[in-house]
């Protein structure tokens, strides 16, 4: 199954790759697709643990379990495919100042009014393929850095997800332990006759019973859970946060997506969309241009007959 459909690649595109290296590509970016749904999976787990510990009903969890782990999908579809561009590669010039590719084929001062529309897509497409073949048979690495804030800005972002959500996980995984601080506490603060405590936060809401864990109290069952595991809940935390951030660190890292035709393929794509609006903005300025000319030429006749 052609997984990679379900995080936005471009299969016109993907068509277009070797195809040599079509297969492969199809394999990876497929791979890439199922790790996110499987982060996604774990996002819609945890949800469903931390809804039914505040609401103590099925259909509201699963309704909000539902609802966070498409967020979660779409958000990370947003922060790994964005990470896919051609940066340290021979196109990232290109890439970052597109007026570099127009200046190769066109003067940038000229007037286009004249160009017409199977001129301008031939222009762009003639720049397209000699700029493929260019960079094509050019594999040295560019010297230009990219700023750093908006790659930590994802990593940020995905630690956090991954905080939240590791947490409701921990829950279901140690809720014998957790409940049986909880029971001992039922039964120390009904000793005590702490009766608001018991009635809120230790009893189920309208003679139900509990789902997961036997509280209301999300804090206080985080609380049990963060005493309970020590300096392990760093431990395996750091592992959730491994898990959430693999599929961003492989298409940072991995030179078969970061190098590959695909990323190629979109790059050039891209660069030809721009330059053909490019081609056409300038083209209808030039024509509002010469109707204010042609505009301000009547009025002043016409200024001067009625003198």
């Amino acid at each position: 199954m052609s997984w990679y459909r379900y995080i936005g690649i471009d299969t016109d595109l993907l068509k277009k790759v070797d195809p040599k290296h079509s297969e492969r590509q199809t394999f990876i970016l497929s791979t890439l697709t199922i790790m996110l749904f499987v982060i996604s999976f774990i996002c819609f787990f945890s949800s469903i643990v931390y809804a039914l510990i505040i609401f103590q009903n099925w259909l509201i969890a699963i309704f909000i379990a539902v609802f966070l782990s498409v967020v979660v999908f779409n958000l990370y579809r947003l922060l790994v495919m964005t990470a896919l561009d051609v940066s340290e590669s021979s196109l990232e010039p290109y890439y970052l100042k597109h007026e570099k590719h127009y200046s190769d084929y066109v003067k940038l001062d000229d007037d286009y009014s004249k160009f017409s529309d199977v001129k301008i897509n031939e222009i762009v497409y003639t720049a397209k393929d000699k700029l493929r073949e260019k960079t094509a048979s050019n594999s040295v690495i560019t010297a230009i850095k990219r700023h750093p804030l908006t790659m930590s800005l994802r990593i940020l972002i995905l630690i956090i997800i991954a905080l939240v959500f590791s947490n409701g996980l921990e829950l279901f995984l140690f809720n014998n332990q957790i409940n049986e601080v909880l029971n001992d506490l039922l039964k120390l603060y009904t000793a005590k006759n702490e009766t608001w405590l018991v009635e809120n936060m230790l009893s189920p809401a309208n003679g139900s019973s509990f789902s997961v864990l036997n509280t209301n109290s999300l804090l206080l069952a985080l609380d049990i859970l963060i005493k309970g595991l020590g300096y392990w809940k760093l431990v395996i935390d750091f592992i959730f946060i491994l898990i959430f951030l693999l599929p961003l660190i492989i298409v940072i890292k991995s030179k078969e997506i970061k190098q590959s035709e695909y990323v190629r393929e979109l790059a050039l794509s891209e660069l030809t969309i721009t330059f053909y609006h490019y081609l056409h903005t300038q083209k209808l300025c030039k024509k509002i241009e010469t109707d204010i000319k042609s505009s301000e030429i009547v009025f002043s006749k016409t200024h001067e007959l009625n003198r």
